[in-house]
């Protein structure tokens, strides 16, 4: 998942998590990427007026280069479309690398200090949110390669006799890919041996000698053979 579809994902679980919205105030919440291109929002204006002048006038507000500049929740005075609006931006960031991701920034009436706490709250939530995530992906990755080690360990014709298994099923590479956990790469050059080594020039070829019961044998041959050469 790219980054931008990461920051979406997480945010709107953030912000969904919230479980009551109804402010006294017109607030809308808006999450942005380092850009300053809005990704998502939330907000307690039914009309979603605000959302719309946002997103479609590009309304600017030093509140977001400021919070970039000073690396922390600033707030701003702002009149957009005839209203006072409190514009607090947050900057969130990779936990790792400290590497600016986006913005939480939040459009309100309200002129107290409470949205300035809220703000830097949820830039907190999601850069965890997002740091852990990622950490999910990687030990998953990790994992995957692991198998795959394990996997190319086996002894050869195992290996090739589960390719096999997969291709009568119709399967695609990237399917055999992700059903053994292995690469494509590694697939192919399986699937390109077997070729040479039985003579045919398609899989519906290998197809045919397997449902002929005749592939095992022949694959065992075939591997007897190539051992037996090891010794000459």
């Amino acid at each position: 998942m790219e980054l931008r579809n990461q920051i979406i994902f997480i945010s709107k679980k953030v912000l969904n998590s919230i479980k009551n919205f109804d402010f006294n105030f017109e607030t809308t919440i808006f999450i942005y990427d380092k850009e300053l291109n809005v990704l998502y929002s939330k907000s307690n204006d039914e009309n979603k007026d605000l959302c719309k002048l946002v997103i479609e006038e590009s309304v600017e507000n030093n509140a977001f280069i400021l919070s970039s500049l000073q690396n922390t929740t600033v707030k701003t005075k702002n009149q957009i479309s005839g209203k006072d609006f409190s514009v607090i931006s947050s900057p969130f960031h990779e936990i790792k690398n400290k590497e600016l991701q986006g913005y939480v920034g939040i459009f309100t009436t309200d002129d107290s200090e409470n949205f300035k706490m809220i703000s830097e709250m949820l830039a907190n939530q999601i850069s965890y949110e997002l740091h852990v995530y990622r950490e999910k992906l990687l030990i998953e990755e990790i994992i995957k390669t692991d198998r795959s080690s394990l996997f190319t360990r086996e002894p050869q014709h195992k290996v090739d006799l589960r390719i096999i298994q997969n291709i009568t099923q119709g399967l695609k590479d990237k399917e055999i890919a992700d059903n053994l956990h292995i690469s494509v790469s590694t697939v192919r050059n399986h699937i390109n041996k077997l070729f040479e080594e039985l003579d045919v020039a398609s899989r519906s070829q290998l197809i045919s000698l397997h449902y002929e019961n005749k592939l095992h044998e022949i694959l065992h041959e075939v591997k007897m053979e190539n051992r037996n050469l090891k010794y000459f």
